[in-house]
């Protein structure tokens, strides 16, 4: 995996044309100004100036994020309420029976977006018998079966994410300090004994989707019927599947936050802190994955043994006639993370609270903007279920 470069350019033709615009508009009025402010001559240097920083931040970005997004971002996290911004959202769910169902399907609503929530899981591992073996993978969700489900029919999803979630007790072993040496021979992938649990969160606008719920019974019913199709879609690739009530998204909000408490977090700017009264510290970062490393290999080598927890999301994104796929993972630990643990991705600085809650199964619009590429509809995307035969990390290049 390699990191973006640090500076860039987005010169697209909307984002050209808009910055040209201001720059006119802030050059007009440095041209006409009021002689009762000042000499027109002297306004229009700092006019002349003004246009250049605004053009500069808006179209010079760092790890392809513009900087102006980024001063937005950081202005919009650094102020926000922790408890607030994260239980915004987080709505009583209602459990919906469409009719012809066969399971009860549980939703959450908030401002008019609907999500349901899908537990996914491995088939079991043959312990003996022809189909045993030595190191036999534990299962992959195939992207592009999860992709094809954003347009199903009449129906059109905004989005679904993959969120995967693994704790593991590091002190177990009696070390509670692993030098850098250990940490750089340690497997990418965690022990059977820490498994993963894995969600895919369904996303839908239901203004959108007017033609589809004019011919169905209700909006319930009609994000039922896709949450239910999608299910048996992955059960006939042998992947275990269930479709979760209302009353079981608080704990998939509790495993996900991984300890965390909205009343308690810090936020920093490229992490957040929690300290607890009594006990130890807790970090957590959230880093995202450059598009062009985003396959199947790159995806299990997130799995550090060395955190205590590991969340990953994959996020697909219904765009026009194409899927976008992007990825962001967080690490736990009870100290600053080492470099050598995030090396070849990158920092979300000063969007970590909102990374936080991109994670969550809450129908909010999406504010984080994460760069993605194209998912092919034939792509070999594997998610990974659970973990494959331990190998080491490969070796990272850090960004110039």
């Amino acid at each position: 995996m390699k990191a973006q470069h640090s500076f860039g350019l987005n010169l697209s033709w909307l984002r050209v044309t808009t910055v040209f615009l201001i720059d006119l508009a802030i050059l007009r009025l440095a041209g006409h100004w009021p002689t009762e402010l000042g000499s027109p001559a002297r306004a229009w240097w700092p006019g002349v100036g003004v246009a250049a920083v605004v053009t500069a931040a808006a179209l010079i970005t760092h790890r392809r994020v513009p900087l102006t997004s980024i001063v937005l971002a950081r202005l919009l996290d650094r102020f926000a309420n922790p408890a607030r911004f994260l239980n915004e959202g987080c709505t009583p769910g209602f459990d919906h029976r469409r009719r012809y169902g066969h399971n009860v399907v549980g939703m959450r609503e908030h401002r008019g977006q609907l999500v349901t929530v899908i537990a996914v899981a491995p088939r079991p591992v043959a312990t003996s018998g022809r189909d045993a073996r030595r190191h036999q993978p534990l299962g992959a969700l195939p992207a592009g079966v999860a992709a094809a489900a954003l347009r199903q029919f009449d129906v059109r999803l905004d989005g679904i994410d993959i969120v995967s979630v693994r704790t593991c007790d590091t002190t177990s072993d009696g070390d509670t300090d692993t030098g850098p040496a250990e940490d750089e021979q340690a497997p990418a992938v965690p022990d059977v004994a820490c498994p993963r649990d894995t969600w895919l969160v369904l996303r839908m606008d239901p203004m959108r989707n007017a033609e589809a719920v004019a011919v169905r019974d209700s909006v319930a019913a009609t994000l039922a019927a896709a949450t239910e199709r999608l299910a048996q879609t992955l059960q006939e690739r042998h992947i275990v599947t269930r479709v979760l009530p209302a009353e079981e998204f608080g704990r998939v909000d509790a495993t996900v936050l991984a300890g965390l408490q909205p009343t308690r977090i810090r936020r920093r700017r490229r992490r957040l802190k929690q300290k607890q009264r009594e006990g130890p510290r807790q970090y957590g970062a959230t880093f995202w994955m450059s598009p062009h490393d985003i396959t199947t290999a790159n995806l299990e080598q997130l799995w550090q043994r060395a955190a205590d927890t590991t969340a990953v999301t994959v996020r697909l994104t219904a765009r026009n006639n194409h899927t976008d796929v992007s990825v962001l993972v967080r690490y736990h630990t009870g100290r600053r993370l080492r470099r050598n643990m995030w090396a070849g991705l990158n920092r979300l600085n000063g969007r970590q609270l909102t990374a936080l809650r991109t994670s969550l199964p809450t129908p909010l619009r999406r504010t984080l903007a994460v760069p993605a590429r194209q998912l092919d509809d034939h792509e070999p995307l594997q998610v990974p279920l659970g973990p494959t035969a331990q190998q080491p990390l490969a070796r990272v290049k850090l960004p110039a």
